[in-house]
């Protein structure tokens, strides 16, 4: 899975989200302090909402932050764990350490 498909995967979840609650953009804009044109592109699979973007969804929708990325991975077990290692080696040291709140925070659940 690609960076697009991710944004899109995550896009479409926060959307789900979104209608389920019955909350238009304008609306979910209002609660989450996040102005409408942005849930737009979010939902969109155009930008990618930041951590502190993801934790305000998670508290307006009370539901956890991994809920936003639920997928239908199919990928073998040490195939995805060898492209999880790859991305991580590209990583520099601010983005490990948000890479590393964001796993702890999945494991802990």
């Amino acid at each position: 899975m690609n960076d697009t498909e991710i944004k899109q995967l995550v896009g479409q979840n926060i959307k789900k989200y979104r209608r389920k609650n019955n909350f238009t953009q304008f609306k979910l804009g209002e609660l989450a302090d996040i102005n409408q044109r942005q849930i737009a592109l979010i939902e969109s699979g155009k930008s990618f909402p930041s951590l502190t973007t993801l934790i305000k969804f998670s508290n307006v929708f009370n539901c956890k932050i991994s809920d936003f990325f639920d997928m239908e991975y199919t990928a073998p077990e040490q195939d995805l764990k060898e492209s999880l290692k790859r991305e991580i080696d590209k990583a520099d040291y601010n983005d490990c350490k948000r890479l590393y709140a964001v796993i702890k925070s999945f494991m802990s659940i």
